[in-house]
């Protein structure tokens, strides 16, 4: 009995002639496997090959005889759909929804319930253009498993990213993508800024958006995880199906991130809210003194005041002690001034030390304020790291590192 159908779609990349190791692995492991190519794919693998490795027919044209519904019935048949080798030019025509041929027609007309991959592979310029990153983030937020690439030489005499992830780890991907093995996986992820009220109408916060939370939760949640998304009241929601749970200062977030890791078995933590370092505990003005925060607006005439606060503690070094599950993955952010960039490892190690975290995401106030960039560094406990330029390659390396392995 076959295991799944599995819909393999081809583009006009030279690394298609490496799609028929991947055909012989799928047929050798009982799959049953259809192709469907563009006219530039048949440049690098013939349809002789196609048909001799799968036993069906390779679909090309929209309107062939006698197979005019293609485009309708091989979505309806396939328990699983993916373009390898995907070239830069179907990307973009899919993130622009643009149907001029069978392959691109398929795209348009799949049953979004059944999973979708794309296996990128082309020259590193093409995939490092502006036009591909946004093409692949639109694609990814619709819920499409976007594949890495591999790094190294490449077809044009190139060196660097764009080449086709080896045919064997696409095969897990399809397998992973097909048994569920993320569906009904735990993870939380908290994000935004906390408030710490001095008065009805006053308080303090800091430069947090929860934008980058939320493109991570949006990234996780279209590949299959269930996420738990702990947001401050006027942060960017996530738009993907997520459990919402709102805080406001550092008690509310401190007594919600506690309840839900002691009821609920979470398999990784992403902890980057930027919880506050103090909490204001009195105010002087004049001859008088008022325990904060207080329940009035409190007066302005005073020319000066004086403000004392409480040191809170770091809940990143509560985490683990607090997880139901013994064995969580707890990624922790370090946001620093660009001053403390030359006592890095000292920071970092003494941040592993207290948390006893799997992973810390480094980022500066120099990048990310003032050179406007969002430069992520994600570091191990023994120092080695990779860099990642924005959200969405932060979130699939956080997956790479504490989900996959």
């Amino acid at each position: 009995m076959l295991k799944n159908k599995i819909l393999i779609k081809i583009t006009g990349s030279i690394a298609a002639y490496k799609v028929g190791n991947l055909i012989s692995k799928l047929v050798q492991n009982n799959f049953e496997v259809k192709t469907v190519v563009t006219k530039s794919a048949l440049n690098f693998i013939g349809t002789a090959t196609l048909e001799g490795l799968t036993g069906n027919h390779v679909y090309m044209e929209t309107f062939e005889n006698d197979k005019m519904m293609s485009h309708i019935n091989l979505t309806k048949w396939a328990d699983l759909t993916i373009l390898v080798p995907a070239d830069a030019n179907t990307i973009n025509k899919y993130s622009a929804g643009i149907a001029d041929n069978l392959v691109t027609s398929l795209f348009l007309a799949h049953d979004t319930s059944k999973p979708y991959l794309i296996a990128p592979a082309m020259n590193v310029w093409m995939f490092n253009h502006p036009a591909t990153k946004e093409s692949l983030r639109r694609l990814t937020s619709w819920g499409i498993k976007v594949l890495p690439t591999e790094k190294g030489y490449l077809a044009c005499g190139d060196i660097g990213e764009g080449k086709l992830l080896d045919p064997d780890k696409i095969y897990e991907h399809i397998n992973t993508a097909l048994t569920n093995e993320n569906n009904g996986q735990k993870i939380l992820i908290t994000s935004g800024g906390t408030k710490e009220k001095i008065d009805n109408v006053r308080y303090i916060t800091n430069l947090s958006t929860g934008n980058t939370g939320a493109a991570i939760a949006e990234y996780f949640a279209s590949t299959g995880y269930d996420v738990t998304f702990i947001m401050s009241a006027d942060s960017q929601k996530p738009n993907s199906k997520v459990k919402l749970i709102e805080y406001d200062n550092f008690n509310s977030i401190t007594s919600i991130l506690k309840d839900e890791l002691q009821k609920n078995n979470y398999h990784s933590v992403i902890h980057l809210a930027a919880i506050s370092d103090y909490s204001p505990n009195k105010i002087v003005f004049g001859d008088k003194e008022e325990i904060l925060p207080a329940d009035i607006k409190l007066s302005s005439e005073y020319k000066s005041i004086t403000v004392s606060f409480n040191r809170n503690e770091k809940l990143i070094d509560k985490i683990k002690n607090w997880s139901k599950n013994n064995k969580v993955k707890l990624i922790g952010f370090k946001f620093v001034n660009s001053e403390d960039s030359t006592d890095k490892d000292k920071i970092l190690h003494k941040l592993f030390s207290s948390s006893n975290a799997d992973f810390i995401v480094y980022n500066s106030y120099e990048n990310r304020v003032q050179n406007n960039q969002k430069i992520f560094e994600v570091i191990s406990k023994n120092l080695s790291s990779e860099i990642a330029e924005d959200a969405n390659a932060l979130a699939k390396l956080l997956e790479k590192y504490t989900l996959e392995k």
